[in-house]
């Protein structure tokens, strides 16, 4: 007897509906096996057996075609317990981030099993002990970001890691990895992120492996034990908007193309050994997105402050303190419109203060000018913008009187001016 095209269809769609909830069982049976190793907290109240879809479940995102779970995201919900196996299980997971909790142990290899992960967020747990040696190879080639920072891993980098060839965001920092920075890591050429500061490593420079890393857009290698010249390939990364190579051992010049980095907004290079003049270079100033500057605590870099730098028009920070900056500050710091906090103390300025300080920026609030040699008046409209709360320039030769507009700031908690040759009232609170 025949068997009619209808029936087969018809067949075939029974098929599918069984496989369908069947595989939803499945997941939502691997969903709750997770809830009880994190001794069922509250927020998975809502995870259980008795519901009848787990795609509707909270933090749970799901293909709505087949069923099978594509994601988790139990970031900062306070869970406690160890990596819970059954994760393992979600074959089709691509996004997990269980960041911000108190999950305990090793680095868990169950995730291996998850082949289609893309992000993998286990920042700010508790885990730690060594990464696993093949965890590069292991992870597979679709992981995209992978973040572990902010935990207590230990050892050294895995080199391994440079099988992920897709890898965009690669977060290792605030743990306890020792050794050296893996030249490996700049066959990462996708990155886009790269965070390694806080850690033990071994004295070393940068690996110049990392000149193909053309892509960064965030560079973070704050305390990380760095040597030698100050990495001057930093200048052919033209999507750089995050440069943060702080506390650190480096030498020599700040290289003039970094002023030239068009999409650079932070640049954090203090509490190194660097020297010589700020040289901004010939031609235009392109860094015009840039928010912070921070050369502090060098001690060593010299010459006058550049005047390109008032004229950054997104400029908020300026921190310049513990140099050998000498000269006037140029009247253009004075004129910066996005100016909020200029502290340049401990440096050989001298001059006055520029005196449109405070009336051209809506948002100034501290300016932190002591142990220089500046001369003059101190600035009338400091508390133009109602908002100004800090001016210390002790240990200067700054004469005539305090302005009124000073004594009467209603925003002013701080104001340091010893050692001067100043003469007018104070405000009433000081």
């Amino acid at each position: 007897m025949a068997t009619s095209p209808c029936n087969v269809t018809l067949l075939l769609l029974l098929l599918l509906v069984h496989q369908h909830l069947t595989t939803a069982a499945d997941e939502r049976q691997l969903l709750t096996r997770i809830k009880p190793v994190w001794r069922a907290p509250p927020v998975l109240a809502a995870w259980n057996n008795t519901s009848s879809d787990h795609c509707t479940w909270p933090y749970v995102t799901c293909d709505t075609s087949s069923g099978r779970v594509t994601g988790l995201s139990l970031g900062n919900t306070n869970v406690t317990g160890p990596f819970p196996d059954a994760i393992g299980g979600l074959s089709s997971l691509t996004n997990l981030n269980l960041s911000n909790n108190n999950i305990t142990g090793a680095f868990p290899t169950s995730v291996y099993r998850c082949a289609s992960l893309r992000h993998l967020d286990l920042s700010l747990t508790h885990l730690g002990g060594e990464l696993p040696a093949g965890i590069g190879r292991a992870l597979g080639e679709n992981l995209t970001s992978l973040m572990l920072d902010g935990n207590y891993f230990t050892g050294t980098i895995p080199t391994s890691l440079s099988r992920l060839q897709n890898l965009q965001s690669l977060g290792l920092d605030g743990n306890y990895l020792s050794g050296t920075i893996p030249a490996e890591l700049g066959d990462l050429t996708a990155l886009r992120t790269l965070w390694l500061a806080y850690n033990w490593f071994s004295v070393g420079e940068l690996p110049a492996s990392f000149k193909s890393l053309t892509k960064l857009k965030s560079f973070w290698a704050a305390n990380c034990s760095l040597t030698g010249n100050f990495p001057g390939y930093v200048t052919e990364m033209p999507e750089l908007e995050v440069l943060d190579l702080s506390v650190n051992h480096l030498t020599g010049s700040i290289p003039p193309g970094i002023w030239n980095l068009t999409k650079l907004e932070l640049l954090i290079i203090y509490a190194n050994n660097l020297t010589g003049e700020v040289v901004v270079g010939d031609g235009a100033f392109g860094a015009v997105n840039l928010v912070m500057i921070d050369l502090s605590s060098n001690h060593r870099l010299s010459g006058p402050i550049p005047e390109a730098l008032g004229h950054l028009p997104k400029l908020e920070t300026l921190s310049l303190y513990y140099n050998n900056f000498s000269g006037e500050i140029p009247a253009s710091i004075g004129q910066s419109p996005s100016l909020v906090d200029l502290r340049l103390f401990s440096n050989r300025l001298n001059g006055s203060l520029p005196r449109d300080l405070g009336k051209s920026s809506s948002g100034l609030m501290y300016v932190q000018v002591d142990d220089n040699e500046i001369t003059g008046a101190i600035p009338e409209g400091l508390c133009a913008n109602g908002k100004f709360q800090s001016l210390t320039a002790s240990n200067n030769r700054l004469n005539g009187s305090i302005p009124a507009s000073i004594a009467s700031c209603p925003t002013l908690d701080r104001l340091i001016l010893r050692d001067n040759k100043l003469s007018g009232m104070l405000p009433f609170f000081f």
